[in-house]
């Protein structure tokens, strides 16, 4: 059995245990940037801090951290917005395994994630999944925390997500959102749609945008954001700067488009999860 295979990732979907009295710890995960090549992470976990960097991220070959004090922490965390994670850990233990809680207290809250520690074969073999325990996440494809950070939270194929874009631009130094209605006409939101076949999540909130709401630009980096829809719906969110809002467009017979300033948008946001996320991450944006 290797290494990777002596642990299991879940998500927590039902009530938690009693975590009073158990040992927890807050850890702060963030990236300074990253590529193809090369990530660069800084971390924190109880008092201490380390800076570190992962050559050729798709083989995850993590080079040993550096530890670094707190004030060189604080400094280089505010360059992680839109890319971080904050998190409360708890241990439980679970027979002759060990449960990893990591409880969510930023953007991603209400999530709640579970790594499973096995000591050694026989402990894999003999654990039975608690009552509390969701969807798994299979590791090789989510790196638990350093994935969520970068691509929010995972999802599996069976999960119904969406892709959406968030046009905005600035004028005379305000931000303002684009909106437009449903297709019936009853509410207002944004350009959103599900997953197409070969496409990016990316790729799909650019082609939304550009048919629903007539809306072309770019992709702002590192500002994605997900909130669950009243819908049941999984919202993957990509800040799109406008460079052009097209007078003609292909759903413009079928919708009707506003540009206003975000505080005015968000009292037509119906949705609280989407109107919160959109809050939250109108607060990223500059001009």
């Amino acid at each position: 059995m290797t290494a990777r295979k002596s642990e299991r990732l879940f998500l927590v979907e039902g009530p938690l245990p009693l975590l009073k009295g158990l040992p927890a710890s807050r850890v702060k995960l963030g990236c300074l940037s990253h590529d193809r090549a090369r990530e660069v992470w800084v971390k924190q976990e109880g008092r201490n801090c380390g800076i570190a960097v992962i050559i050729d991220p798709s083989n995850g070959n993590v080079l040993e951290p550096v530890p670094i004090p707190q004030a060189t922490f604080d400094a280089l965390w505010k360059n992680t917005d839109g890319r971080r994670v904050e998190v409360t850990r708890h241990q439980l233990p679970h027979g002759d395994a060990t449960i990893e809680l990591d409880v969510f207290t930023d953007m991603h809250a209400p999530l709640v994630t579970a790594r499973i520690r096995f000591c050694n074969v026989a402990s894999a073999r003999r654990f039975r999944k608690p009552a509390f325990l969701g969807r798994e996440i299979p590791l090789p494809d989510s790196d638990s925390l350093r994935q969520i950070a970068l691509h929010g939270i995972p999802v599996s194929g069976n999960t119904d997500v969406q892709a959406g874009a968030v046009p905005f631009l600035f004028k005379k130094g305000v931000l303002h959102i684009v909106l437009i209605t449903s297709s019936s006409g009853a509410r207002w939101l944004i350009p959103k749609g599900r997953l197409e076949s070969g496409m990016s999540l990316e790729e799909v909130a650019l082609m939304e945008a550009a048919e629903e709401a007539g809306a072309i630009g770019t992709i702002e980096p590192g500002c994605r954001m997900q909130c669950p829809t009243e819908d049941g719906r999984m919202l993957q969110l990509f800040p799109l700067r406008v460079a052009t809002l097209l007078p003609h467009w292909p759903e413009r017979f079928v919708r009707r488009r506003v540009v206003l300033p975000v505080y005015r948008a968000l009292l037509r946001i119906s949705d609280p999860s989407l109107a919160r996320a959109l809050r939250d991450l109108s607060r990223r944006l500059k001009p």
